[in-house]
């Protein structure tokens, strides 16, 4: 890769920001970290308890309320709807609580223009609450899942998916693979975008030099000398149904089913075993193999299976 930076207009992006109850000192950091970097900010709010209309006035981001909490792709797919239809190039995704370095969209925009077959682009990123480091990067080869570590000096690494949060999207990649899947709600929603993305021959790439902060998990719990991450059983059974949901897919690769189902087993034996309210891990692990199998989620528009 060469080793002129080049970089995108802040002109060129626009931050679509997802808001549900947030913390305000938080948001309104990261929406002073933001402003420099984009062209325009947009919350989208899933109807929180208390809305941050006002504090958007103040920050002058402009602002969406929607009447009800639809879930994350809902959001997500009516925010970028909202920035292309300002004829931006890009559209960076953001979760309420994440906070980017001073130079993350211009560390994911160099490595954008530079390759010119990715969709998406994204931040490595640092869970705050955690001692162990976090690799975020991850490929499957075979029936094995790798965590990438950073090789000499390469700019960026070919990834199996990004999460959304810190997402940079190429807004014609976006009009060809199609919206995100409303009816996921939330888990896995960005994971099948990005396999729909590759599916049609586009490629992610997750940049060493972009950074941010990003809470994964409801909480922390301690094993064997070691912090593992967990999430609520309401989020455990979105995790389980939309994994199942997904494993029936005839157009998901044959491995990455494999590898995922693999990793599904253990996250509920961990929860069975050693979460702290078995029971309602129990139930939602139930509830959410039985409606996995049973969930009908249209492919979003544009988007066609991969020819054999």
């Amino acid at each position: 890769m060469s080793s002129v930076l080049l970089t995108l207009k802040p002109a060129d992006v626009i931050a679509v920001v997802v808001t549900y109850n947030p913390d305000w000192a938080l948001l309104r950091e990261q929406t002073l970290r933001l402003l420099p970097q984009v062209g325009r900010v947009i919350w989208v709010d899933n109807a929180s308890q208390h809305s941050p209309a006002a504090l958007a006035a103040e920050l002058g981001v402009s602002f969406v309320a929607l009447p009800r909490n639809q879930g994350i792709a809902y959001a997500h797919n009516h925010g970028v709807q909202w920035a292309l239809a300002q004829s931006v190039p890009y559209v960076l995704l953001m979760d309420h609580d994440s906070l980017p370095e001073p130079d993350m969209v211009n560390q994911l925009g160099a490595v954008m223009l530079q390759q010119p077959d990715a969709a998406a682009v994204g931040p490595k990123y640092v869970d705050p609450r955690s001692e162990t480091p976090c690799f975020p990067f991850v490929w499957i080869e075979g029936f094995k899942l790798q965590r990438l570590h950073r090789q000499d000096a390469e700019a960026c690494v070919k990834v199996d998916h990004l999460i959304a949060s810190g997402c940079l999207i190429r807004a014609e990649a976006w009009r060809s693979v199609g919206a995100m899947s409303e009816p996921l709600f939330i888990d896995f929603v960005d994971v099948e975008w990005c396999l729909r993305a590759r599916a049609q021959g586009w490629h992610l790439y997750g940049v060493w030099n972009a950074g941010m902060l990003h809470t994964i998990g409801h909480d922390t719990v301690q094993h064997w000398g070691r912090n593992f991450r967990i999430h609520s059983p309401l989020r455990h059974y979105y995790h389980i149904r939309n994994g199942v949901y997904l494993y029936r897919q005839s157009w998901i690769p044959w491995n990455w089913r494999v590898v995922s189902g693999w990793r599904m087993m253990l996250k509920i034996g961990f929860y069975l075993l050693l979460g702290q309210n078995r029971w309602a891990y129990a139930r939602s692990t139930w509830q959410g193999l039985r409606d996995g199998w049973h969930l009908q989620a249209p492919v979003p528009m544009h988007f066609q299976e991969r020819q054999s």
